[in-house]
């Protein structure tokens, strides 16, 4: 047990120290660290992922382990204590594999995208690689949801450091400010959520019998007592949901608060890859799932989720259909893929929207570090309509490329297809079973993949084939080793990483190819003994989500059309020698769509237009109404006592004298009043 606690512990530990390493040699002694810090970024992630692979293997032979590994604020006259600690089970060793992974191939790539002539910023650069790699492990493993707000924070500040690397261009500095602001909104709920969940049940810890999802349980079962303040048990357990659901969506760009992601693009692309695979975008989902033992007793929770990912994944498709710059193309796929993650949870789909979660670190990965060497091959350009003809002069790049985009656009057999082809099976049952709300967000859905092929190919077609479009496409460079590499590797994934649960042939192959369902059936946290199968009884016994009888190839086949269809039109539209862009026949509608609904400038409007008038007109008021009546008594006060103290002369005659004044004034009094008697 200690080996265990000790190993997991240097996951994060050792990115951390790198972190620390480039910060502060880079800082003082610059000339001693080679290759501006990457070198030790790319040690330490090794070794991250070594100790991963093992923690993954370990909890294979011998199911989840939770271990305390230091006491914040100690427990006082029977209040809680406030601890940081390690939660190793099937989901954390999983999220820790594609975490270190994931980082591991971003700081080689880096060692090609970031050499150009006069970069500056290296050691500050990989710093901020290895804070945010720490940091998301720490998140990955924290044991409490205190724990996990630290790290969620802390993974967002680490976003804007990146995103804001080069920040003495305005477009940078600007998106980095953007996500912050945006995501610390969503982040409000959840920091009154965490504050809920902990004056509810008194711990904040994700497992056990004592943690509070067991305790939720428990009380709905009436076994247990805890403080709903005065609100029915089952209406605040929902409350407590949504409060931290705003922070998942903001920090998985889920609608309302997806619009700082597009604009992060203007960060270098290998952090792109990090933040959209791994790290930032993957935390919020990553916290429904961690905390599927709580949500499985809301329904109501569980039906807004699925409908904020149907909505979404559709929302952010039809932006994807028109833009020109394939890295904003890559951003909106990753809204709307998360989107599809979310909606696989909120059907109670547990296994199928962590399969998604899998897949898509491969595949999103791939495809922005892949974009990222066309971006350098094309000196920094990204405007689409400039390239073509780039696969032959960057074969390994196209088709690793490829293999990344029939994966995003949902085609069999790469990964992409199985894991949305569960997620959308598993909406479309619970649908059918009794559940409009779901079965509404599985057509949304559905018409989603439609467009994800589509824009998925245009994006191929635009950048790869035809003649090249530009003087800079026709003299492209060939990407780096140190580029093609990383790339390659993640072409393989994903075209065969999806094998790991092929679910649409469940019924076909029985249970043997169902890896990763067999996997997370090990020991869950949340409920003493919970595994996946338990969460999901437990969303039809508490949630009441029936699935219907629906046969997963029916539902694979339905969707693969779909996706075919878009990928044909986008084949007969833009694989031509001299492509025109058929969106123009959208006409006000393209205008629309390819400035995002305006949804920037709406919210620019609500902040100047609504918000900072009804903040002045609240501070008057403040000033003039409430202020006044309080500064207006003070001061009566302060007049009056002035003229009480002026009678305060000390001269024994002057007090005679008032004396005798006050004694016939009542005589006075008293006369007018009849007299005596």
């Amino acid at each position: 047990m200690a080996d265990v606690t000790a190993a997991v512990t240097a996951i994060p530990l050792v990115p951390f120290a790198a972190f620390l390493v480039a910060l502060l040699v880079g800082h003082y002694a610059p000339r001693a660290l080679p290759k501006g810090g990457a070198l030790p970024g790319i040690a330490a992630t090794a070794i991250s992922l070594v100790l991963s692979v093992w923690a993954f293997l370990t909890v294979g032979a011998g199911g989840a382990t939770v271990s305390q590994v230091w006491t914040w604020v100690p427990a006082a006259n029977d209040s809680f204590a406030l601890t940081f600690g390690l939660l190793l089970d099937p989901l954390s060793a999983l999220m820790v594999v594609v975490v270190s992974g994931v980082s591991l191939l971003v700081h080689v790539f880096s060692l090609g995208y970031m050499n150009d002539e006069g970069e500056t910023g290296l050691a500050r650069y990989y710093a901020g690689l290895g804070l945010f790699t720490a940091s998301m492990l720490a998140f990955a493993l924290a044991s409490n949801l205190l724990q996990a707000f630290v790290f969620f924070e802390l993974v967002g500040f680490c976003s804007w450091w990146l995103i804001g690397h080069w920040f003495r261009e305005p477009g940078p500095a600007s998106a980095a400010k953007k996500a912050f602001l945006v995501t610390r909104f969503g982040d409000y709920f959840l920091l009154v959520g965490l504050v809920g969940v902990l004056g509810t049940f008194g711990t904040a810890a994700f497992a056990g019998d004592a943690s509070f999802p067991a305790l939720a349980h428990a009380a709905l079962e009436g076994e247990a007592s805890v403080n709903t303040f005065g609100v029915d048990p089952a209406t605040w357990f929902t409350i407590l949901g949504l409060l931290i659901l705003g922070g998942v969506i903001g920090k998985s760009a889920q609608f309302p608060l997806q619009t700082w992601l597009p604009d992060a693009m203007e960060g270098p692309t290998p952090v792109s890859a990090l933040i959209h695979a791994a790290t930032m975008v993957a935390a919020g989902v990553y916290l429904v799932a961690r905390l599927y033992g709580f949500y499985a007793l809301t329904p109501t929770a569980l039906t807004v989720i699925a409908l904020v990912g149907g909505f979404t994944a559709l929302f952010a498709a039809t932006m994807a259909l028109v833009k020109r710059e394939i890295k904003q193309v890559l951003a909106y796929s990753t809204i709307s893929q998360y989107g599809y993650i979310m909606l696989g949870l909120g059907s109670g789909g547990y296994v199928a929207g962590v399969f998604h979660l899998l897949t898509h670190a491969t595949f999103k990965a791939l495809l922005f570090l892949g974009a990222g060497a066309v971006i350098i091959a094309m000196h920094h350009d990204e405007d689409m309509w400039k390239m073509g003809g780039l696969k032959d002069r960057m074969p390994t790049v196209y088709w690793a490329f490829l293999s990344g985009s029939l994966a995003l656009a949902g085609i069999v057999p790469f990964a992409g297809f199985w894991s949305k082809d569960a997620v959308l099976h598993h909406a479309l049952t619970v649908g059918l079973g009794g559940q409009p709300l779901v079965l509404f967000a599985y057509l949304m859905g559905l018409v989603a993949v439609a467009f994800t092929g589509f824009y998925t190919f245009r994006m191929v077609f635009l950048t790869f084939h035809g003649e090249p479009r530009s003087e800079t496409a026709r003299d492209a460079d060939a990407a780096s080793a140190n580029m093609r590499v990383p790339v390659a590797i993640l072409g393989v994934l994903a075209a065969v990483v999806g094998l790991v649960n092929v679910d649409p042939l469940k019924g076909v192959v029985g249970e043997r190819l169902l890896f990763l369902e067999r996997w997370l059936n090990g020991p869950l946290p949340g409920l003493a003994g919970a595994t996946a199968e338990h969460y999901h009884e437990l969303v039809v016994d508490v949630a009441g989500f029936h699935g219907a009888t629906v046969s997963p190839v029916v539902s694979a086949v339905v969707s693969l059309v779909f996706a075919l269809t878009g990928v044909a039109l986008a084949w007969t539209w833009y694989n031509v020698p001299e492509p025109v862009e058929k969106t123009d026949a959208l006409g006000p509608a393209k205008t629309v769509l390819y400035n995002n609904y305006y949804q920037d400038e709406f919210q620019t409007w609500l902040a100047t237009g609504v918000t900072e008038p009804l903040a002045n007109a609240v501070d008057v008021f403040d000033a003039s109404v409430v202020d006044g009546v309080v500064n207006g008594v003070s001061s009566t006060s302060l007049v009056a006592s002035d003229r009480l103290r002026r009678v305060q002369t000390g001269v024994v005659t002057t007090y005679t004298t008032q004396l005798v004044f006050g004694l016939v004034v009542l005589l006075l009094i008293v006369l007018l009043l009849g007299g005596w008697f």
